[in-house]
């Protein structure tokens, strides 16, 4: 709209309030010439204001990019410490496991380096002091040395994590969590560095062992955040990240690790420090690309801050231009206002043929209704004059959503909302709507005013894209569970058998909706379990079982940072659905109701379908076994309401079972 149709809007507003006055005075062509002339002042001060309003955005956005160059520069500053505080603590492990034969004057060097860099003082100096003279003296062992410094490490990353939380910028934001994964792999790589240092460097056994499990636990963690991190990238950093990955020591550095976590062996020719040199550089690499991470930050955040200088500065200019020409126009406002009343009636015009109109009085009854109303509904305007819209009120629509529409323009207040409606043939559309209470001169309602735009076709559509999302979720489900070699129908039957207690439960319409499409994400951990653990014909031992469980946190991770209420419930199924009603399930040993009821019912789904399969550990139980072991985990594994809903229904599940046997 240009700036004299917005004059001649205003203008004759003006001059319709004029009309309704009956002081004579008021009406004469006169005092109307006058008093569009006084109005001319208007769009300077609308103007004004909106430049002034303008400005203090700016000042704002100026002030947010200096708190987010200030995140940045801390953030920098946490990577920075993180990767000195990982350097240390391979050298500590190190020279302890060795009992202070190897290491001590790299470990004395980097000691400076790292407390140098604690400009910040987020590590405890009094707290890190008394570690080191116990590992100089050494008086504590590799293992709790290696806890030490990986706590103050996750404080750190806690500390960055909470910084990037607050960023509202979505390109910073995005990076930051793409850093955030890759920070992750880094610091996995450097528990590993710690651990198989210090089983190099140790020639006793049970410490070997207390570090296996480190070694593994910092594996499974580094395949997850590696395949997140990949995900995350743009394309010129997954260049990069992909010529590290393929460079000479870092996949060394990789068939060195898997070798040992998952073959269980390593080349005996590896020594301490030819582990320690060819890991550390390894992650120097990774913390190269830290660097160019935020280089590329810091690029943009300067870039936007120069560009916000320049928009402030030529708004300005545009300001005094605007002015300018705002005075020059002023005395051509009357023969504009002659000329806009005719364009703006045809802008009503426009928006008549556009949209679904109609119009009714105090009392709620049609007084107009325009041709595409007819049109869409099938009535005529005889047929509409005269009558509620109740006429057209679509069965399905609940009559709560129409006593608040009359709750809220009755007292002088827009509604607005999806409506469904039935035709007169008795079809259906559906209506974004729009109803405007109007004011007369006294504030008094004299009719309201309804404005639709018909949305059929795109809530059809939605309705598609919500099937096809659930197809998606259950082929996901499909992928993680066919890495198992005898899975068959598990996720379409765990999915239905969810359904059966969801629907008998005290669940709203949306829960059963949501939970019904996560449920088949229960076990999408696993793609982080390695097939030798997965599909091993045998029962696990404590390593490969403690490798297994961590496929809930795996799953867990996956969804957590989603806002999406499918995604939420998603990782509330993978995260809980082993945790046992009366507290021994894993991985947090959740007992009764704070176990969240997605993952109290597939415990038992899964239950149920895990024993009527069979699977490459165990053959097929018959229904009595399975019946009397539920029993039995009444009020133990399973929650006692859905044990009797399962078997107050046990024909639907039985009947599932049978309709999709593998």
């Amino acid at each position: 709209m240009s700036l004299l149709h917005f004059l001649a809007i205003i203008k004759y507003v003006y001059i319709t309030k004029i009309t309704f006055r009956k002081n004579k005075l008021m009406k004469t062509s006169k005092n109307i010439i006058y008093k569009l002339k006084l109005l001319s002042i208007l769009p300077m001060i609308v103007l004004s204001i909106a430049f002034i309003l303008f400005s203090i955005h700016s000042y704002h956005t100026l002030n947010h990019l200096n708190g987010l160059k200030k995140d940045v520069a801390q953030s920098k500053e946490i990577a920075f410490i993180i990767n000195e505080l990982q350097i240390e603590r391979g050298l500590s492990v190190g020279y302890v496991a060795s009992k202070g034969s190897m290491y001590k004057d790299k470990l004395l060097k980097q000691r400076r380096i790292t407390n140098s860099v604690n400009v910040l003082n987020l590590i405890n100096k009094k707290q890190k002091k008394v570690i080191e003279n116990k590992i100089n003296i050494l008086s504590i062992s590799d293992i709790d040395v290696f806890n030490y410094y990986t706590f103050e490490i996750k404080k750190l990353l806690k500390k960055y994590m909470s910084l990037t939380t607050g960023v509202e910028n979505i390109f910073v934001k995005k990076n930051l969590q793409a850093y955030t994964n890759l920070s992750v792999l880094k610091e996995s790589l450097g528990q590993m560095r710690a651990a198989f240092n210090g089983i190099l460097s140790s020639a006793k056994e049970e410490k070997i062992e207390r570090f296996n499990y480190k070694m593994v636990y910092a594996k499974a963690i580094y395949d997850s955040s590696k395949e997140r991190f990949m995900i995350t990238l743009s394309p010129d950093i997954l260049n990069d990240f992909n010529a590290i990955v393929k460079s000479k020591k870092y996949s060394w550095v990789e068939s060195t690790i898997n070798n040992y976590t998952i073959n269980h062996t390593y080349d005996k020719n590896i020594t301490s420090f030819i582990w320690w040199k060819n890991i550390t550089t390894s992650i120097n690499m990774l913390f190269k690309l830290e660097r160019k991470y935020f280089l590329l930050i810091d690029t943009y955040v300067e870039d936007q801050f120069d560009s916000m200088i320049i928009e402030l500065s030529m708004n300005a200019l545009l300001f005094v231009i605007l002015l300018f020409a705002i005075l020059l126009l002023s005395s051509r406002i009357q023969d504009s206002i002659l000329r806009n009343i005719n364009m703006l009636n045809q802008y009503k015009d426009a928006v008549d043929r556009s949209s679904i109109v109609s119009k009714t009085d105090a009392k709620g009854l049609i007084t107009y209704a325009n041709d595409k109303f007819c049109e869409i509904s099938g009535y005529t305007l005889q047929e509409l004059l005269g009558k509620s819209h109740n006429m057209i009120r679509h069965v399905d629509m609940p009559k709560e959503i129409f006593s608040q529409m009359w709750k809220d323009i009755s007292q002088k207040k827009a509604w607005h909302g999806i409506v469904k409606n039935k035709k007169k043939d008795g079809g259906i559309y559906i209506v974004d709507a729009t109803i405007n209470p109007i004011l007369n001169h006294k504030n008094e309602i004299e009719e309201f005013i309804a404005i639709r735009n018909d949305i059929t076709e795109v809530y059809m559509l939605h309705k598609e894209l919500e099937e096809t999302q659930q197809d998606l979720i259950l082929r996901v489900g499909y992928i993680a569970e066919n890495r198992s070699i005898d899975t068959g129908d598990h996720v379409k039957r765990v999915t239905k058998y969810s359904e059966i207690f969801a629907k008998y439960s005290d669940l709203s319409k949306d829960e059963v909706m949501y939970f019904v499409m996560a449920s088949p994400m229960h076990d999408i951990g696993k793609i982080g379990i390695p097939d030798t653990i997965l599909n091993k014909p045998a029962k696990l031992n404590e390593e490969e079982w403690k490798v297994m469980k961590t496929h809930t946190d795996i799953g867990y991770d996956f969804f957590r940072d989603s806002d999406k209420p499918l995604f939420k419930a998603a990782a509330i199924i993978a995260y809980e659905h082993h945790e046992k009603y009366d507290g021994s399930g894993y991985p947090r040993g959740l007992k009764g109701d704070a176990i969240h009821i997605y993952g109290r019912i597939t415990a038992l789904a899964d239950v149920f379908d895990a024993l009527s399969t069979k699977r490459c550990y165990k053959s097929i139980w018959t229904d009595e076994k399975i019946f009397t072991l539920i029993k039995e985990e009444k009020g133990k594994h399973f929650d006692p309401q859905l044990v009797d809903i399962f078997f107050e229904h046990i024909d639907e599940f039985l009947a599932i079972r049978e309709q999709y046997n593998a």
